[in-house]
């Protein structure tokens, strides 16, 4: 729920905060064939992935975008051949909603890392869509400053994305990304975090441990982690 909140909360501002994720997307995008059938975007929120597959001119028949935030929801673009569902991965939304949809091809960017358990997640989204293409960002994102902080990361890591990706897809397509986004002070980084949705409600430091970050954080930027992942569904 706290994840949910926070980007619902921030939703107006993400698109401002958001420099790595459309990094991620982009990549993701230049990925993918030039003609996608009918598509399903998981975690759509205010229309990445459809505003860059349109400014590519990717061909495609029908877009779906699901989102677990109304408010991201409200920000997409609107179309004809778009369809816009409120649904969170975390449970059995997509599989009743879109399990009796055509769909070609499933993309998520910048979200499955939020997955309780993304071996089950992909067990869904392979299930739905012959082919999936995915950008998510691992357990490495904000290595320096959890440690200095003394908190796990709350997010998955390379290791079991990479594991529950091979289990249900055969892959056509693995890479490891490295980021590096530069601030000029400590405190704008930790406003980046909050505004730009990548802690996900997990990175709420007390007095005395974000004291301690802005003291002893000695590096001018945050390092991502991130896979990028193409393939074919094993059960579709």
């Amino acid at each position: 729920m706290k994840i949910r909140e926070q980007f619902s909360k921030y939703a107006k501002n993400y698109h401002n905060y958001s420099k790595i994720q459309q990094e991620g997307a982009q990549l993701l995008v230049e990925n993918l064939p030039n003609s996608l059938g009918t598509i399903l975007d998981i975690g759509c929120g205010s229309g990445r992935i459809y505003n860059l597959i349109n400014s590519k001119n990717i061909t495609y028949d029908k877009f779906y975008g699901s989102d677990f935030s109304a408010n991201m929801i409200q920000l997409h673009p609107q179309a004809d051949n778009v369809t816009l569902d409120i649904a969170d991965f975390n449970t059995d939304e997509l599989s009743k909603i879109y399990s009796n949809r055509k769909i070609d091809i499933a993309i998520s960017s910048s979200a499955l890392q939020w997955a309780e358990d993304i071996n089950a997640t992909f067990k869904t989204i392979s299930s739905i869509a012959p082919m999936g293409a995915f950008f998510i960002f691992t357990s490495g994102t904000f290595k320096t400053l959890h440690k200095i902080a003394n908190v796990k990361s709350p997010i998955v890591t390379k290791l079991e994305v990479l594991s529950a990706f091979n289990a249900n897809y055969n892959e056509l397509k693995s890479r490891e990304l490295n980021f590096k986004l530069e601030f000029n002070t400590t405190l704008d980084m930790l406003r980046y975090i909050k505004k730009s949705g990548v802690s996900g409600g997990g990175f709420n430091l007390s007095y005395l441990e974000l004291k301690r970050v802005i003291k002893e954080y000695n590096l001018n930027y945050l390092e991502f982690e991130a896979l990028l992942l193409i393939g074919e569904s094993r059960w579709k």
